[in-house]
C-alpha cells in the first residue's frame, strides 16, 4: 500500500473514532425549554429599575378605571418589557409564558390570564371583570418579578451533617468497610 492510502485511512478511521466518542448533542425543538437546564437565570435589576416599573404598573392601574381594555394591554406590554429586562426568553410569547410559570409557580396562571385578557380586549369581547382579575393576577406576578434574586436558588436535598443539626433526630452509623469475622 502506498503512503497516501495509508494517511487516507488513517484519517478516515480518526473520523469515524471521533464521531463514535462524540457526546451526542441534545436538540430541543424551538419554544420548549430544556428541562435538564434548570430553571433560567435572571438579570440582576436595581431597586430603583424595580420601582420604575411598580410606578408605571400603577399609573396603568389608574387608568383601567377610564379604559380596561387599553389598560390590561399596557399591563401586558409593560410584563414583557420586564420579562426581557430579567433576560428572559422574548419570543414566541408562548415560552416566555412557560419560563414565567417555571420561575414563579404560585404565579404560573397569570401570564396566561393577562395575555388571554389581552386577545379578548384586543377582538372587543372582553368583560371588564375578566381584565380585573387579569390585571390583579398580573400585578402579582410583576412584584414578584421585579423582587426576585438574580438566581432562583435550587432546592438541594438536606446534608447528612445538617441532618446531625437537627434535634431530635438520630444519624445512624457509618458501618466499616472491613468484614468481621
Amino acid at each position: 500500500m502506498s503512503i497516501g492510502a495509508l494517511a487516507i485511512l488513517g484519517v478516515a478511521a480518526v473520523v469515524i473514532l471521533a464521531l463514535v466518542m462524540a457526546r451526542p448533542v441534545r436538540r430541543t425543538p424551538p419554544g420548549r425549554l430544556r428541562p435538564e437546564s434548570g430553571p433560567p437565570r435572571l438579570r440582576p435589576m436595581s431597586s430603583s429599575e424595580a420601582g420604575q416599573y411598580l410606578a408605571q404598573w400603577s399609573v396603568i392601574a389608574e387608568q383601567f378605571v377610564e379604559s380596561p381594555g387599553e389598560a390590561t394591554a399596557r399591563a401586558c406590554q409593560l410584563l414583557d418589557t420586564v420579562a426581557t429586562a430579567r433576560g428572559l426568553p422574548t419570543t414566541p410569547q408562548e415560552l416566555q409564558t412557560r419560563t414565567l410559570g417555571a420561575l414563579f409557580p404560585g404565579h404560573a396562571e397569570a401570564a396566561r390570564r393577562l395575555r388571554h385578557a389581552c386577545e379578548l380586549a384586543a377582538a372587543g369581547h372582553g368583560d371588564v371583570e375578566t381584565m380585573r382579575q387579569a390585571m390583579l393576577a398580573g400585578r402579582a406576578l410583576l412584584a414578584e418579578l421585579v423582587a426576585a434574586p438574580p438566581r432562583v436558588p435550587d432546592m438541594a436535598p438536606v446534608a447528612v451533617a445538617q441532618r446531625k443539626a437537627l434535634p431530635g433526630r438520630r444519624v445512624p452509623p457509618q458501618r466499616s468497610a472491613t468484614l468481621h469475622p
